[in-house]
């Protein structure tokens, strides 16, 4: 499979927060072949392991499983339903979209509804929408009809297709962060036949949309002494952002590299300084606190972890089309792969 054929499957396999089953058990065929242990943690995360030079030492590199998404948590008398979000979701983004409502029967389909435009008040045009001014239309005559087809409980998720923009260019929900999933494929891969300078941990981490939650238990598990969480980061490259404020990112223009106090210097500079080496595109990214992903309590596990940060500028972060450039990734697997080839000195 291509790369591409790989992104594709990923974002079509759904992992709310969770509900991670599936994308877990698809990430450990696709790393199968290429590491030398593989298990799954009591609290759901992945782990792959490559045998290193140094049996005694470990590097874990870390992408996260679940997207955002929702749940239903009401179904009303006339058979619609209410839901929660579940991680970060502007809900003014979701009137008219498509949804599916996973459960132990298949898919159901869904519309988001609220009040169309001719209806409303004059003064609620303007209002930012929550959850609760909105509703799922599941085509139900009722309650009970409702009920045959969805539980209370039930996941929900964007239904929103993979698109090629243009070539490198890619829209779907759920990029945040199946581009890191892909990250470590293609990083196993570049690997294979080969012997890293020590041991490399491959972590599929669960419930990173709820507070980095899968982290926690993983790192605790494997000790590593450095770690590198790959994720998404905001790109800053279009209308109304503030280079001054948010920093400047750009789509196609190389990985991120985070500096900062979440950050351990020489693992910064090393990976700046093989970037330089190798002429592979980079930005640099600086958070003055800790940052919000599974770096953040990597870092603080156990007695601490030395710890990196690695991002893929994303447009549209959390929304049922986010874009990402396959420019970036393929930078970063390039990256990711020297790195685990040399030593970091003291």
């Amino acid at each position: 499979m291509t790369k591409e054929d790989i992104l594709k499957d990923l974002l079509m396999t759904p992992s709310p927060s969770g509900c991670e089953q599936a994308i877990i058990k698809k990430m450990a065929m696709f790393l199968k072949d290429y590491i030398d242990e593989l298990s799954i943690d009591n609290y759901g995360n992945l782990i792959a392991l490559k045998y290193g030079n140094q049996r005694n030492k470990k590097l874990m590199l870390a992408a996260h499983a679940d997207e955002v998404g929702m749940m239903v948590t009401y179904i009303d008398s006339n058979g619609f339903l209410s839901f929660q979000e579940i991680g970060g979701i502007d809900t003014n983004l979701l009137p008219g979209q498509r949804v599916e409502i996973h459960n132990r029967n298949g898919i159901v389909t869904g519309i988001i509804g609220k009040k169309p435009i001719h209806l409303q008040d004059r003064d609620a045009k303007a209002k930012d929408y929550d959850a609760e001014d909105l509703w799922i239309d599941i085509a139900a005559n009722d309650k009970e009809d409702a009920e045959r087809m969805v539980e209370i409980g039930d996941y929900i998720t964007y239904q929103t297709q993979p698109l090629s923009l243009k070539h490198e260019v890619w829209t779907s929900k759920a990029l945040d962060d199946k581009v890191g999933l892909l990250t470590l494929i293609e990083v196993a891969k570049a690997l294979s036949g080969k012997l890293p300078a020590m041991d490399v941990y491959f972590v599929v981490s669960v419930q990173e949309e709820l507070g980095a939650r899968g982290i926690r238990t993983a790192t605790l598990g494997i000790n590593p002494e450095q770690g590198i969480a790959i994720d998404v980061t905001h790109a800053t490259d279009y209308p109304t952002c503030s280079p001054q404020k948010s920093g400047e990112i750009k789509l196609g223009n190389g990985i991120v590299i985070a500096k900062g106090p979440n950050i351990d210097q020489l693992m910064g500079r090393k990976l700046i300084d093989l970037a330089h080496q190798h002429n592979i595109k980079y930005q640099i990214e600086p958070f003055a606190r800790p940052i919000g992903t599974d770096a953040n309590f990597m870092q603080i596990s156990g007695t601490g972890v030395k710890t990196a940060f690695m991002g893929i500028p994303c447009r549209y972060m959390h929304s049922p089309n986010e874009i990402v450039s396959l420019v970036d990734i393929n930078e970063g697997v390039r990256l990711l792969t020297h790195f685990c080839e040399v030593e970091l000195d003291n």
